[in-house]
């Protein structure tokens, strides 16, 4: 019997919605709302292999376009850049971005505000002889204004890249918190010196984000680091958005520190993501003797991943819930599970492998 991934995915989604404690939350009850994800989230790489064209550069001024009624609740302008990177496109000294900004709800569009002297990492597209963010909301990322060496154009990706370790030197820590966001936005695994570097000698913010930017780059080496920060808890940033990316984890290296983690953490929402990771992505039969403990977790997500994953793992139909289930099946076969696991389960093959 096979499970309703798409059911699980969904309930999954509104507890780590919950957990996180974003609008997400208002969002996935309102089937209307457009989710936005929080800008250290954002994955860069994929941004901007999708804008045909991507720069960096400060705001030197921004103008109102046509009539603005209320133009600090709402208003429609042009942002003026003088350029200092162009990564992708036709370069220009100079680019002029038509965009809009809201200050009330607008079902996730019109977010970014750009400001004079601010600066930013733009991913845009011509449209009718001016240029528009691609996305509304995820379309412009702060960054520091701190530059590497001109690579000459050949490797956009490595000149970004450079470009955002340049800016953990900034003196201002906002500076240096949206150029670690933005390694981990690129998730490229030629981050991880800096990245470290950051980890061992940054301030307790800048590092806490550095293993956050690490593990988004698959390096599983800063998980003894990850469990000392969750044993305290994860309901704060960075500490959620680190457990949250557990649930992410590949690498079956990973598997013994991932367990000790589930097993030590007070956190709803590192137990949810870490069994997530074990039953679902790497399905080792090592998480087994955790996954069945946590068939008793407290928290009715954490027990329903652990369900899944026994089932994943050793497709024990005690452990499995039916093609049509719903939720009022789910604890019915946990309890099952939970009989099968104490009386067969522990003494299985898949104990041995």
């Amino acid at each position: 019997m096979s499970l309703d991934v798409p059911r699980i995915r969904r309930i999954q989604f509104v507890m780590f919605a919950a957990s996180l404690s974003f609008v997400w939350s208002l969002c996935a009850i309102r089937a209307w709302c457009r989710l936005v994800e929080p800008p250290y989230m954002v994955d860069v790489r994929d941004l901007a292999e999708r804008s045909p064209i991507v720069f960096r550069g400060r705001v030197s001024t921004v103008n109102l376009i046509g009539e603005n009624p209320q133009p600090s609740i709402r208003r429609n302008a042009v942002a003026v850049f003088q350029v200092d990177r162009w990564y992708r496109g036709e370069a220009h000294a100079i680019a002029s971005l038509n965009f809009t900004f809201s200050t009330v709800f607008s079902n996730g569009h019109n977010c970014i505000d750009f400001q004079p002297d601010s600066y930013w990492t733009v991913f845009a597209v011509e449209k009718s002889e001016h240029l528009e963010l691609i996305d509304d909301c995820g379309g412009a990322l702060t960054v520091s204004p701190l530059l590497a060496a001109n690579f000459g154009n050949t490797n956009w990706l490595a000149q970004m890249e450079a470009d955002f370790i340049a800016g953990l030197d900034d003196a201002d820590a906002d500076g240096r918190l949206a150029s670690i966001q933005r390694l981990a936005g690129l998730k490229l695994a030629s981050s991880r010196v800096a990245l470290h570097r950051v980890i061992e000698q940054g301030t307790v913010r800048d590092s806490k984000w550095a293993i956050f930017a690490a593990l988004r780059t698959g390096d599983v080496t800063v998980l003894p680091k990850v469990k000392q920060l969750l044993a305290n808890g994860d309901h704060r940033a960075p500490e959620n958005a680190i457990a949250l990316e557990l649930r992410n984890t590949t690498d079956r290296s990973a598997v013994p520190d991932l367990i000790a983690i589930l097993d030590e953490s007070p956190g709803e929402l590192t137990r949810a993501t870490v069994t997530t990771a074990l039953g679902e992505k790497l399905k080792d039969p090592r998480a087994l003797p955790s996954l069945g403990a946590h068939l008793s977790d407290p928290d009715q997500y954490v027990r329903f991943n652990a369900l899944v994953g026994l089932s994943n793992i050793t497709h024990e139909r005690a452990c499995t819930l039916p093609p049509a289930w719903t939720e009022l099946d789910v604890e019915p076969k946990i309890l099952q599970c939970k009989t099968w696991w104490e009386q067969e389960g522990k003494v299985g093959t898949w104990m041995r492998e």
